[in-house]
């Protein structure tokens, strides 16, 4: 194994802290250590913006690149505007396509409330949507989805729901590109859907996915041990 760099780009209310119990797990016989680097999603008026800023942030081309949910979205965006930055792309807990219309309806919602009465926290109720039930009982899980959520903050959340909402379903383009692509979606993730990419599969062979039993959306956070073993085979040579 390689002294090899790795993009992490989050999801929506969630920084570095999402990241580190997979990251605890990947250096644990990595040797040399890996260079493991968040990404920030910035605060820009449009995905393209958004991409194009990220983009700048990897400093070497042919780098290998992870996203979560929203995170998800920007790295297949990413990869496609610029495909030389990128030698292979996996994406976590996403599908990169338009949101569910279940997904819209929830976000709309939140928006209004939230303009209307201000923010008082992610509500249990949504985290429970989140997770599975095994993970829904675990303590640290549900401490660090809150905590990232209280620390970002109202003004994080409202821009994060009104300028990525609105998307292009970019299947039909990943499934296109040459480098090779990994989807790793929970089988009780409510957002993401394993049957919608795996029509993509068909088309090219690059494009490869793998299923987690017992875990919701927040994948990198309830299975991290799994998760990495996927990733030590993902960024092998």
């Amino acid at each position: 194994m390689t002294n090899q760099s790795i993009y992490f780009i989050p999801g929506t209310m969630c920084d570095e802290r999402l990241w580190l119990p997979l990251w605890h797990e990947l250096q644990k016989t990595a040797q040399p250590p890996l260079n493991l680097i968040h990404l920030e999603i910035p605060q820009y008026n449009t995905i393209d913006k958004i991409v194009t800023h990220l983009a700048k942030q990897i400093i070497k081309d042919y780098s290998l690149l992870v996203g979560f949910s929203l995170g998800g979205y920007l790295a297949s965006a990413l990869a496609i505007k610029y495909p030389d930055k990128i030698k292979k792309l996996l994406l976590v807990s996403n599908m990169s396509s338009t949101l569910v219309d279940n997904e819209l309806k929830e976000r709309s919602r939140t928006i209004d409330w939230i303009r209307s009465n201000g923010y008082s926290g992610i509500p249990m109720k949504r985290i429970q949507s989140l997770l599975h039930n095994n993970a829904y009982k675990n303590q640290s899980i549900t401490s660090t989805i809150k905590t990232m959520d209280k620390d970002l903050g109202k003004d994080v959340l409202l821009h994060q729901l009104t300028v990525t909402t609105q998307r292009k379903n970019l299947l039909p383009k990943l499934a296109e590109i040459s480098i090779p692509v990994t989807f790793c979606i929970g089988e009780q993730d409510n957002i993401a859907s394993i049957e919608q990419i795996s029509k993509i599969t068909k088309y090219n062979q690059n494009v490869t996915i793998q299923a987690f039993k017992n875990t919701g959306h927040m994948l990198p956070l309830e299975q991290p041990a799994l998760l990495a073993n996927a990733l030590k085979e993902w960024f092998k040579p």
